[in-house]
């Protein structure tokens, strides 16, 4: 089994199919690369795509360390340079995008060619001095984040179960449900709780000038976790972005996965 051992000794698992111009897929919180099961082989006919499970996650190792988004980054970083990878395209998921914008704000643009942003905030949480509309669930506060870490810590699975269908909104494949469920299941609190903390208080509006590559920012048509307003805001604040909906929550590339491809692979190809 493929596996690359990050600096701290913390194994990353990681599968490459395809050929051609490099594209890996970032996955999103008590997730795993499975999740890209539509994406990865109609991507691998036209590219090399590598798909790798986060620290934590998946397959890879779950550590007590190295919980962080900063973390993260440098894991994806070491992880492309290990592999050879040039000229990449990313396309990250919900916390994938944080990682993916935790990357260009320690590392840069340098060695990306493109990004794509599937449905997250550069906020989730709101302070109280301030009125950000483009918080999780429209509207997400400080006492609202410290009692969901509470309910991870104490209770996973009652987590999952409300967390799960809320991706999928009242949108297509809701027979999916139960693979998610057991996949998100999977986890361990410890990352849950971590990883939690560690997207909700990160605030990337002021980076996102900094994106110089062309960027794809996707997200559901209907309700779920973001907002069509929030995809607008991003548009205006990100150089040169563009935005796509899709049938769907904030899994809309799971419901909505032929268009999504299309769409995706079109961009890449520009």
């Amino acid at each position: 089994m493929p596996y690359f051992a990050t600096e701290d000794n913390c194994k990353i698992y990681y599968e490459e199919s395809g050929e051609g111009e490099a594209v890996v897929f970032v996955h999103g919180w008590d997730c795993n690369r499975h999740f890209f099961k539509k994406q990865i082989p109609e991507f691998a006919k036209n590219y090399h795509v590598l798909a790798y499970d986060l620290r934590g996650h998946g397959d890879s190792d779950r550590p007590e360390k190295g919980l962080y988004l900063a973390q993260f980054a440098k894991d994806l970083k070491d992880l492309i340079e290990n592999r050879g990878l040039k000229n990449v395209v990313l396309i990250g998921w919900s916390m994938g995008v944080h990682i993916i914008w935790e990357y260009i704000s320690n590392y840069g643009c340098e060695n990306l060619k493109k990004v794509v942003l599937i449905d997250m905030t550069a906020k989730m949480m709101a302070e109280p001095e301030e009125n950000w509309p483009h918080t999780i669930f429209d509207s997400y506060t400080r006492a609202d984040g410290m009692a969901y870490l509470e309910q991870c810590a104490q209770n996973w699975d009652s987590c999952a179960d409300e967390f799960v269908p809320a991706m999928f909104s009242d949108g297509p494949c809701q027979d999916e449900i139960p693979w998610v469920l057991d996949m998100a299941k999977r986890n361990t609190p410890h990352v849950m709780v971590n990883m939690w903390l560690a997207i909700i208080q990160k605030d990337y509006r002021d980076m996102l000038k900094d994106i110089k590559v062309p960027c794809l920012y996707t997200y559901g048509a209907r309700k779920s976790l973001y907002t069509e307003e929030n995809a607008k805001w991003l548009e205006e604040n990100i150089p040169g972005c563009r935005i796509a909906a899709f049938d769907g929550g904030h899994i809309h590339f799971l419901q909505d996965a032929e268009n999504f491809n299309k769409v995706v692979m079109d961009f890449i190809a520009e």
